[in-house]
């Protein structure tokens, strides 16, 4: 392979201080240190980079829950629908759990909560079971969480991505704009709901942190024309990446719609040979998307930065790009020339310029 980019979603690095904000509870001790061009924005953030990339460039504006919903089926709105101009507008709803401090509500580095699928179907079915009766509904979406349905109310609401919101409070950060008191009415009610629900005292009783509450992101401004002018899996233009590695529930949507191939990662998370896959395939280019949640900093440069340092330096890959979110950095075989660089790790190198 020549060129293989790797996106993490989930880390995030704030422009006042460049502090750390992912799945990993700290900033590792140690981290591979290699010559990165200077890191530089990254327009549109990774999911517009991805969608440019697989060339559906058309969905770098559209709402992430508008994406999965068409990828789902759910996007086309009955006539119903369109005769009362009611618009579904779908939501992406992470489960969370939150932690109370004397002022404050946080969510902790490790809250966002990946459901197993047979707890993530029981919850969706128990939701729509207190609140389908007024059309709300959830649908489980894989990594993502859900799918929240029905909550024409919230429209025109602005609403924070959880990923961003990790190690801090929430105060700050509740649903805002034209819906926003909607979306925190159903927030509140959910919460309510969630603090005596069975599935909540199982994983209390084995151990396990409880769903505090539903955090809908990624929607509030839905769609008055059909999401693409192009058939589903039809890309706009030809793909830079012919084959992407991920188990977001985005990405597998945008796959859908581009008629790309989305595979899931390969191996354990944090395996060191967990890179090898992905420099053993045919294709000349590729990306894979890789949570740093579940994997921390130290897993995630075991696994797959410092082989792909080792791969630029052998010859077997000329180009290695790292996304962190709204910032990138590269790292070229060329680079071993300019000794003039400084020698940083990966956090240090996405430090150096804001997104």
């Amino acid at each position: 392979m020549r060129d293989l980019v790797l996106v993490l979603p989930d880390l995030f690095l704030t422009d006042a201080d460049a502090d750390l904000r992912s799945g990993a509870a700290s900033r590792p001790a140690a981290l591979t240190r290699l010559r990165f061009a200077q890191a530089t924005p990254l327009r549109g953030g990774w999911r517009g980079a991805l969608a440019r990339g697989m060339g559906r460039a058309d969905l770098v504006a559209v709402d992430p829950a508008e994406v999965v919903a068409a990828a789902m089926g759910s996007a086309t709105r009955t006539d119903d629908d369109a005769l009362h101009e009611i618009p579904r507008d779908p939501w992406l709803v992470a489960p969370l759990h939150l932690m109370a401090g004397l002022k404050t509500v946080h969510l902790a580095p490790d809250g966002l909560l990946r459901l197993p699928p047979d707890e993530a179907a029981e919850l969706a079915a128990a939701h729509d079971a207190t609140f389908g009766a007024d059309g709300v509904t959830l649908r489980p979406v894989g990594g993502a969480g859900f799918l929240l349905e029905g909550l024409g109310t919230a429209v025109g609401a602005v609403a924070v991505e959880p990923q961003r919101l990790l190690g801090g409070a929430l105060d700050d950060a509740l649903p805002g704009g034209a819906g926003g008191p909607a979306l925190r009415a159903w927030i509140t009610e959910t919460e309510m709901w969630l603090h005596g629900l069975p599935l909540n005292r199982r994983r209390e009783a084995r151990g396990e942190p409880r769903v505090t509450t539903l955090w809908p992101w990624g929607g509030g401004e839905p769609l008055r024309e059909p999401l693409a002018a192009l058939p589903v899996g039809t890309a706009a233009e030809a793909a830079r990446w012919p084959r992407v590695w991920s188990d977001d529930a985005w990405v597998t949507a945008l796959g859908a719609l581009a008629g790309g191939i989305v595979e899931p990662l390969p191996g354990a998370a944090g395996a060191e040979d967990a890179l090898a896959p992905l420099l053993a395939a045919a294709e000349d280019s590729g990306c894979a998307v890789v949570p740093v949640l579940g994997m921390g900093l130290e897993g995630l440069d075991r696994a797959f930065i410092a082989p792909a340092a080792r791969a630029v330096a052998e010859g077997r890959l000329e180009r290695f790009t790292i996304a962190a979110n709204d910032r990138a950095v590269r790292l070229a075989r060329a680079d071993r020339w300019r000794i003039w660089r400084p020698r940083r790790d990966l956090l240090e190198a996405l430090s150096e310029s804001g997104a």
